[in-house]
């Protein structure tokens, strides 16, 4: 049976890598995008997960999310990572779509009880819609199949300060009701996806083999390369979201580690992810209590690539088109 997921997402070059992937995928069915400020604002992200079902030929529904974190204010968005349009200044055409008349949290309620036991959540931005999910109905956490998520980092350095990755950074509130609720949460956090790098030779023969998808993809490398290279002077782009997707159709290239996960949402550790790993003891017996779940920590990165291009590239030929 294929994977039944709804895409939590605020597109975003690297989240538009991942929606490209599961729609060719064949072993993905995509239910939904559920919209979330962060990379772009809420209504960006809306309107760039519509225009882009349009530009891949999918009618998955789109429903939108938040517009702000719970409880602290808002962060700037990451216009200079993704461009001011979030796809990398790529400009294409609007839908005429609109989104469902549900808001994400009600949406994900809703399918996750037409499809009890069904439904994986990739969730690629702030976990805020999900926050908001568990707060409405508890219950979801027993009707989900699994919630992926990208954000964190585990033993590595944080991305928007020393120990804080930017989803997680930017609702600390929410990753932490979604990593102390019952539900099996599986975390890709940077200390995988760093380990991955698409070069611009990669994206250059992936737009000669799809010159529709893989070219939209390679234009939008093209921005989201040039920040890589002036901040970190990598030579190509980092795929993060995608490695979300990814665990659940080959997740035997990831080295994984299980235990409990725990978000700092105040001072200067804002945002950081605090993991520990299952059997080891603590002091403080609240970590006996929190649940365990799923990190993923190294990842075979040429298999992984190698896996993306040729998901892209033998898509359907009808998808896209």
């Amino acid at each position: 049976m294929k994977h039944r997921i709804i895409i939590d997402t605020d597109p975003g070059i690297d989240d538009t890598m991942a929606i490209a992937y599961a729609i060719a995928h064949p072993d993905i069915e995509l239910v939904a995008l559920t919209t979330i400020f962060g990379n772009v604002s809420v209504a960006e992200a809306t309107d760039n997960a519509l225009a882009l079902l349009d530009y891949f030929g999918h009618e998955a529904d789109v429903a939108r999310g938040e517009n702000r974190p719970l409880v602290m204010e808002p962060k700037p968005h990451s216009y200079f990572v993704h461009g001011q349009n979030g796809l990398g200044e790529v400009e294409i055409p609007r839908s005429t779509r609109s989104e469902t008349g549900l808001d994400a949290a009600d949406y994900l309620i809703e399918k996750t009880k037409e499809m009890p036991g069904q439904i994986d959540i990739c969730a690629v931005g702030p976990l805020t819609n999900l926050a908001r999910a568990l707060e409405r109905d508890p219950t979801i956490a027993e009707r989900v199949k699994s919630v992926c998520v990208m954000g964190g980092a585990v033993y590595r350095p944080g991305n928007v300060s020393p120990v804080a990755e930017a989803n997680i950074w930017n609702d600390p509130h929410a990753a932490e009701q979604v990593f102390a609720a019952q539900w099996p949460v599986v975390l890709a956090p940077l200390d995988v996806t760093t380990k991955v790098v698409l070069s611009p030779h990669f994206f250059a023969d992936l737009e000669e083999a799809d010159p529709k998808v893989g070219k939209l993809l390679s234009d939008m490398a093209r921005f989201y390369a040039r920040f890589y290279r002036s901040h970190s002077g990598i030579n190509g782009c980092i795929p993060h979201d995608v490695m979300a997707l990814a665990y659940l159709t080959i997740p035997g290239v990831y080295m994984q580690k299980r235990g409990a996960l725990a978000t700092v949402t105040d001072g200067p550790g804002i945002g950081q992810t605090i993991f520990n790993p299952a059997g080891k003891p603590t002091v403080d017996p609240s970590w006996g209590e929190r649940p365990q779940h799923t990190a993923l920590l190294d990842i075979d990165a040429g298999f992984f690539a190698a896996h993306y291009f040729d998901t892209i590239a033998k898509r359907p030929t009808e998808i896209g088109d």
